[in-house]
């Protein structure tokens, strides 16, 4: 009974620990992706916002923080103009796939995987413009991130698991006292009743003699009702233990 009170008792702390943890290095994973795609974002959208950067790639703004280049497009979607300085535009094929992938889906943003960039689209007046950013080290980041959170989350399980283990053994402790204490009065009262229990008995078997007097029946039948009297009191002194 104490050993499946106690594992009761650490499956119920180690099923709240575990969620616990899930949730949180789950919200900060998410925090940190959402974090990072925002930086991403911002970083891209100053780069479309300034396509005179395009003509002098080398001058880095201060939030320039990820290889990335830019395609502006006319009107008819030819390409009028290619910069950026990190990457190697001289692709035509590979620049023509690029175009078609961001203009695959109605989204303003989004992540070519197959490519490992992040595209970023702006509809201006009498041109439009595609900026990608190199998204490696973002993942690089993010992967870094479920290694730590995974171990974190291994090294606190098994920690708090250790705590619950002994926090088990403290919480069940009085229960396990007022048991063993149980068991214990059960036991001597049990040996208590067994001797007037046994008087009992032997009075009963001598009275059904035909043998005996009135004299010697009359003392079966006190001793038979002093023993009752003695378990009466036994019985009820265990009843009070019990209830208190």
């Amino acid at each position: 009974m104490i050993k499946k009170l106690r594992l009761k008792f650490i499956l119920i702390n180690m099923s709240i620990v575990t969620l616990l943890l899930c949730i949180i290095l789950g919200l900060v994973f998410y925090f940190t992706s959402a974090n990072l795609e925002q930086e991403s974002l911002s970083m891209m959208r100053n780069i479309a916002a300034q396509p005179f950067r395009l003509d002098t790639p080398e001058e880095r703004g201060e939030d320039v923080r990820l290889p990335f280049f830019a395609l502006q497009l006319g009107p008819d979607g030819d390409l009028l103009a290619k910069g950026g300085g990190y990457y190697d535009l001289s692709d035509a094929a590979f620049l023509d796939s690029l175009i078609d992938a961001a203009f695959s889906t109605p989204k303003q943003f989004g992540v070519l995987s197959e490519y490992n960039l992040r595209y970023y689209r702006v509809d201006m007046p009498l041109s439009q413009c595609l900026v990608f950013a190199d998204i490696s080290s973002e993942r690089a980041t993010l992967n870094g991130l479920v290694k730590t959170c995974c171990i974190i989350g291994v090294v606190g399980f098994l920690l708090f698991l250790w705590v619950s283990i002994l926090l088990s053994k403290w919480a069940v402790r009085p229960v396990e006292q007022a048991w063993k204490q149980q068991r214990q009065f059960v036991a001597a009262a049990s040996h208590e009743l067994k001797t007037p229990l046994t008087v009992i008995m032997t009075n009963t078997e001598l009275l059904q003699n035909p043998t005996y007097d009135a004299g010697k029946r009359e003392t079966f039948l006190h001793s038979i009702q002093t023993m009752s009297e003695q378990m009466k009191r036994l019985i009820g002194q265990m009843v009070w233990m019990i209830l208190n």
